[in-house]
């Protein structure tokens, strides 16, 4: 038996608590508009040229690739066995809180995507002659006894090796061919079920992110999870130990959190964030400045709130970003600033983003929408620099001065 781990991208590493009480519902197309979609695109990419070679039983652990089409895992399995055994396990861990500040590894937005691709992936495989075997607790228990059941005399694990030296000289692929039928499965008396959200100890979203595809390429280092907090959140500093007072300050935080720090463009993302647990990068990269630079908060809050609510959440990419955006990683820049009125200027001009996310804003002038002045909430802080009710120009001058803030008294690199 061999057994081949599916690692690559998709967003769902944890599992966990926090409910959000009002969803955005995500429009999309009927259910058989997307099975005749599926369907389709299965057959562009089917073989019935495809032969298997091999004996004996291959374990193809999903992890984070939950997906049949374009997985050469599976069909690296398929080929080099008489019969596949597609294997997920939920893990316990994954419920845990984060490191630092106690938030839910896990928001009920991801915990249901995961439940939906789960549903999705066993739908597939079954639709292609096979099954998903799914299992609760420990992988590292749960596969070495999987593999004596059905008498393992060899395990394989394909890893995902990434260097910098050998990305640069590599070349995208185009999507594989798999055969019509990954059959037949071994013999397994009970192949589990996909969890329920409660099983779970979380409630249902209101919001379902059925259909939603979600595909994440990052340029950040794949390393377990477990090692995050050691790598990237043990101190204020980051990788560079870096001295900052940072605040902690909890109104401020909550803030910005739920979207009520009174500037349109950070509270508008901060409400799709909580809503549909997606936020453009745009947005993050805003996000992230506004609550290290003009709130002063500890960038660790605002990384694990990230890992509680982004549906595409992976550790690398999320806590390499915010060391980024906070000065602390391996950047020369430490004062990168992002001016809310330049890129509420050049992003959203005539505010339709924030009026879809706050709509007490669309009555006023397109104009006014992201600066609002007296008729929207009070801004919680001042900006480091330049005011959001002041006109474009004189929002371009104030950017340009380079003034000094409290980051060591260093002048900010301002994007604009």
């Amino acid at each position: 038996m061999n057994i081949i781990a599916s690692k690559n991208r998709n967003p769902n590493q944890n599992i966990q608590q926090k409910v959000i009480p009002h969803c955005q519902v995500i429009p999309g197309a009927d259910s058989r508009e997307i099975n005749h979609i599926v369907e389709e695109t299965f057959g562009r990419y089917t073989s019935k040229a495809l032969k298997r070679n091999g004996k004996g039983v291959a374990i193809v652990w999903f992890r984070n690739d939950l997906r049949v089409l374009d997985n050469e895992a599976l069909l690296k399995a398929w080929d080099s066995s008489e019969m596949v055994l597609p294997v997920y396990c939920v893990d316990p861990r994954h419920s845990q809180t984060t490191y630092h500040f106690g938030f839910p590894k896990t928001g009920a937005l991801r915990a249901q995507f995961l439940i939906e691709c789960l549903a999705d992936l066993r739908k597939n495989l079954m639709n292609r002659g096979l099954n998903l075997l799914i299992r609760h607790g420990k992988p590292e228990e749960i596969i070495p006894s999987l593999a004596k059941s059905f008498g393992a005399h060899a395990v394989d694990e394909e890893l995902n090796v990434e260097r910098l030296s050998i990305e640069a000289k590599c070349t995208v692929r185009g999507c594989i061919r798999i055969p019509s039928s990954f059959g037949p499965p071994p013999s397994v008396v009970d192949w589990g079920s996909v969890p329920l959200i409660e099983q779970l100890e979380l409630h249902s979203p209101k919001a379902s992110l059925h259909g939603t595809q979600i595909l994440i390429y990052d340029a950040f280092r794949r390393i377990k999870n477990v090692l995050v907090d050691t790598c990237f959140a043990v101190d204020t500093g980051g990788p560079r130990k870096l001295e900052y007072k940072w605040s902690q300050d909890q109104k401020l935080f909550e803030s910005w959190r739920d979207g009520c720090t009174g500037y349109p463009l950070i509270d508008a993302n901060m409400k799709e964030l909580s809503m549909t647990g997606f936020m453009s990068n745009r947005g993050r990269q805003i996000a992230c400045s506004f609550l290290v630079r003009d709130m002063g908060i500890d960038w660790r809050m605002g990384a694990e709130w990230f890992e509680t609510c982004l549906l595409d959440y992976d550790p690398c990419s999320n806590y390499g970003n915010w060391t980024y955006g906070a000065g602390v990683g391996n950047d020369p820049r430490e004062d990168r600033y992002f001016s809310i009125p330049k890129q509420a200027q050049n992003y959203d001009r005539e505010g339709e983003y924030v009026a879809y996310w706050l709509p007490q804003l669309k009555a006023l002038p397109k104009e006014r929408r992201n600066f609002p002045g007296g008729s929207y909430i009070e801004q919680i802080v001042s900006l480091k620099h330049g005011n959001i009710n002041q006109n474009r120009n004189q929002n371009d001058s104030l950017t340009r001065t380079g003034r000094r803030n409290n980051f060591k008294g260093k002048h900010a690199q301002v994007n604009r």
